[in-house]
C-alpha cells in the first residue's frame, strides 16, 4: 500500500497541489499496470507448465527421432570415415610405390652420372693419348722422311755400284768373248732351241745357258724361282707373266745375272719388251736371269772340271748338261 503523503502547501500555492495530485494519480495508475502485468504473466505460465506437463509422450517421440537421426548421421559417418581410411591406405600404398619408383630412378639417375664421370675421364684419357700419338706420328713420320732420304742416297749408291759392277762384267764377258773367238767354235744355235753342236760337249769352250722350253721358263717366272732381266743402257726390264702374258716393268738394275743368248729367249718375251710404253730397242738388249741358290749349286757342281757345255734348266729347276 502506497502511503499517501500530506503536503502542507504554503498559502497562495493552490496550482501548485493540483500538479502534485496529478502526479501521485499518475504514480498509482503505473503500480496498478504493473500488478496487472505481474498478473497476466502469472496466469500465461500456469497453462504453458500444464501442457508441457501433459505432452511428455511428445518429447520422448522426438528425442527418440532425434537419437535415431543422430545414430543414422553417425553411421554415414562411421561408412565416411571407412572411406576415407581405404582411401588413405590406398594413397599410402601408391605413395610407396612411387617412393620405390624415385628410389630406382634415384639410383638410374646416379648410375647414369657415373657412368658419364668415367666415359669423361676416359674421353680425357684418349685425347692425351691421341695427343701423344700425334707427336710419336710426328716424331716417326719425320724419321722415315730422314731415312726414306738416306735410302735415297744409298740406293744412288747402289746404283752406281751395279752399273760400275756391270760395266766390269760387261768388259770381263768381251774379253772372255775374245779369247773364244780365237778358238774355232761349231755351235750352231736356231732361234726357239739351240741346234746340236757339231762337236762333243767337251770340245766346246765356255758354257751356254738355256731353258728346255719356253713353257718351262713361263712356269719358273710365274713361280718366282726365277727372274727374268732385260738390260740396254744402264737400265733393267723385269719380265713377269701378267696374266699369262709377258709384262715388262722397268726395275732396279741386277747386282749379277747369268746371260743369256738372245736366240734362247722365247718370242713372246721379247714380244712383252717391245710392248712396254718405255721399253729398248730389242737389238740392244742384253738378257740375263737370276737364279734361286740351288740352282746355282747345280750349275756350280756340272760346270765343274769341265771346258763348255750347254746347260739346260728343266721345268722344275734341275739343271742337266745338254747334248
Amino acid at each position: 500500500m502506497i502511503r499517501r503523503r500530506h503536503v502542507k502547501y504554503p498559502p497562495g500555492a493552490q496550482g501548485n497541489d493540483i500538479e502534485a495530485l496529478q502526479t501521485d494519480v499518475m504514480r498509482f495508475m503505473s503500480i496498478i499496470g504493473l500488478c496487472l502485468m505481474a498478473v497476466f504473466a502469472l496466469v500465461q505460465g500456469i497453462p504453458v507448465q500444464e501442457k508441457s506437463k501433459s505432452t511428455p509422450s511428445l518429447q520422448a517421440t522426438r528425442l527418440r527421432e532425434e537419437v535415431r537421426v543422430q545414430r543414422q548421421e553417425l553411421q554415414e559417418l562411421q561408412s565416411m570415415l571407412q572411406a576415407l581410411k581405404a582411401d588413405m591406405q590406398r594413397k599410402q600404398r601408391l605413395l610407396a610405390v612411387a617412393e620405390q619408383d624415385l628410389d630406382q630412378v634415384t639410383s638410374q639417375a646416379q648410375a647414369v652420372r657415373d657412368e658419364r664421370e668415367r666415359l669423361e675421364a676416359e674421353a680425357v684419357h684418349m685425347e692425351r693419348r691421341l695427343a701423344r700419338g700425334q707427336v710419336e706420328l710426328s716424331d716417326i713420320e719425320q724419321a722415315t722422311k730422314r731415312k726414306t732420304q738416306d735410302l735415297a742416297v744409298l740406293s744412288g749408291r747402289v746404283m752406281k755400284v751395279q752399273e760400275d759392277l756391270a760395266r766390269s762384267r760387261r768388259k770381263i764377258a768381251a774379253l772372255e768373248q775374245q779369247a773364244r773367238d780365237t778358238k774355232p767354235e761349231a755351235v750352231a744355235e736356231s732361234r726357239q732351241t739351240p741346234a746340236p753342236s757339231a762337236r762333243p760337249v767337251s770340245d766346246r769352250q765356255g758354257f751356254t745357258l738355256r731353258f728346255v722350253s719356253g713353257a718351262a721358263l713361263d712356269s719358273l717366272v710365274t713361280a718366282g724361282s726365277v727372274t727374268l732381266y732385260a738390260m740396254a743402257n744402264r737400265q733393267a726390264w723385269q719380265l713377269s707373266m701378267d696374266t699369262g702374258r709377258p709384262a715388262a716393268v722397268r726395275g732396279t738394275y741386277p747386282g749379277w745375272v747369268h746371260e743369256m743368248s738372245a736366240v734362247t729367249v722365247p718370242e713372246h718375251y721379247i714380244q712383252g719388251l717391245d710392248n712396254a710404253p718405255d721399253g729398248p730397242a730389242t737389238s740392244d738388249v742384253v738378257w740375263g736371269v737370276q737364279l734361286p741358290v740351288a740352282t746355282r749349286q747345280a750349275i756350280a757342281s756340272l760346270t765343274q772340271g769341265r771346258q763348255g757345255g750347254e746347260l739346260v734348266i728343266r721345268a722344275d729347276g734341275r739343271v742337266v748338261i745338254g747334248d
